[in-house]
């Protein structure tokens, strides 16, 4: 005898009546709960066609096994012991005299209680989100320390897992929750393939997939952190005009928001000094510092260059030095530099003191007096501090000091640093982190 249960009744509403349709969703979720129940053997648990039959069919005495059970409640969000409760039980009570003497029919009251569940269940358990929240967190604490080629693979695993949790059923504030980390989980993941060297179109697709994510939560602030990751990317590719576009289109979101220093000062500042528009750039940087100066929250000393939260004045002031070096005001970059040096100093961002220390260096050898010695052990000490896990920033700027100093190559100094850099480039940990495979969408 075939019985319709609640199981039987989602396997319809979610399209999982193949066999082969539901191998693929439980072994999904196999992995999920693998994951958030930190039971790795999970990950193995498969189902036989034979099996599958005899649930559909509803020929189950009890539930199944733990570990099946564990990830059916994972999959579809409800206890085992309800998912295979009878879903079309009749009430001879159920039914009252209709206005024309006919009988009104309704549900029984078995089905009634399993339809209210799967209007208000969701295959997003608090504590699964809580642990993707926390992974997420994780991955960007992290990120400067062990950097895109060791954390990358980690996040596309909860961007995956976010993506099967939103295509199932979930009530509207457990949803928003999803696309607000979702839509971030996707904007680290375009910040990973910039500092990568990805091709711009793959960082141009996590971004767009963040803003739309965001967009779909109400998470304006996300979505004018992708802008900024975008005009990041076109900045690193030499697409200088656009990268002050996007930037400037982030802006335009929110032009108030403590967010909006991060597109000034690090989209459109540095873009619109990389083609010469001073007094662009000049009132980019301006806005950035008067907008920091209205923010009563802003976080100490240097904040991570991945991190959501608003930049710092030490970290608008490190964006502010490369500007100003483009634009050619040594000394500007100098002064600056001194003012956030002791914060630098106590700061665990090997990529920040790499990059400012690389800019005072080029700054040194274009005074009118240039100082060879002093820049070339800034660079050498530069080297050292982005040498574990160096990215595209670090590469591209320590190449760019050595072009610098070329007519001084005769300089013991600089032959000194030429040495230090091509030994640093032949290291494995010290090539741009490029790893294109690792960024497929």
């Amino acid at each position: 005898m075939v019985r319709t249960t609640v199981f039987a009744v989602l396997l319809e509403q979610r399209g999982l009546t193949a066999y082969e349709a539901f191998r693929h969703a439980f072994r999904e979720a196999a992995v999920q709960a693998a994951g958030a129940e930190r039971e790795p053997r999970l990950a193995r648990v498969m189902v036989s066609r034979a099996t599958f039959d005899r649930w559909s069919a509803g020929r189950l005495k009890g539930v199944p096994r733990r570990e099946a059970a564990t990830i059916l409640r994972h999959l579809f969000a409800m206890p085992a012991e309800h998912l295979f409760e009878d879903a079309d039980t009749e009430d001879a009570d159920t039914g009252t005299p209709a206005p024309d003497g006919g009988e009104v029919e309704f549900d029984g009251a078995q089905e009634i209680g399993a339809q209210t569940r799967l209007l208000t269940a969701s295959n997003a358990d608090p504590a699964l989100v809580a642990t993707v929240r926390t992974s997420l967190e994780g991955v960007i604490d992290r990120y400067e320390a062990l950097g895109p080629r060791l954390l990358v693979g980690e996040t596309r695993l909860l961007r995956t897992m976010l993506h099967t949790l939103l295509a199932g059923h979930q009530p509207p504030r457990a949803r928003a929750e999803l696309f607000h980390l979702a839509a971030r989980t996707a904007g680290v993941l375009g910040y990973m393939a910039v500092n990568s060297s990805a091709p711009f179109a793959t960082v141009d697709a996590y971004c767009t997939e963040a803003e739309l994510l965001a967009r779909e939560a109400g998470d304006r602030e996300t979505q004018m952190w992708a802008a900024g990751t975008r005009s990041l990317g076109l900045y690193y590719t030499g697409r200088y005009t656009e990268a002050d576009q996007a930037a400037r289109a982030g802006v335009d979101l929110a032009p108030d928001s403590p967010q909006a220093i991060r597109l000034l000062v690090n989209g459109r500042a540095r873009a619109l000094a990389r083609t010469g528009e001073r007094r662009g750039a000049e009132a980019a940087i301006g806005r950035a510092m008067t907008l920091s100066e209205r923010q009563t929250t802003l976080s100490e000393g240097m904040t991570s260059c991945i991190a959501f939260t608003p930049y710092s004045l030490a970290r608008t002031l490190a964006n502010a030095i490369t500007a100003r070096l483009a634009l050619g005001d040594t000394q500007a970059v100098l002064d600056h530099a001194a003012e956030i040096d002791p914060l630098l100093n106590r700061s665990s961002s090997r990529w920040s003191r790499a990059l400012v220390g690389l800019d005072v260096a080029t700054a040194l050898l274009h005074q009118p007096s240039p100082e060879i010695d002093h820049a070339m052990v800034l660079g050498r000490t530069a080297l050292t501090a982005g040498a574990t896990a160096p990215i595209r920033s670090v590469w591209q700027r320590a190449g760019e000091l050595h072009q610098h100093a070329a007519r001084w190559h005769t300089t013991p100094a600089v032959r000194d640093y030429a040495d230090m850099l091509r030994s640093w480039r032949s290291q494995p940990q010290a090539a741009p982190q490029a790893a294109p495979a690792a960024h497929r969408l």
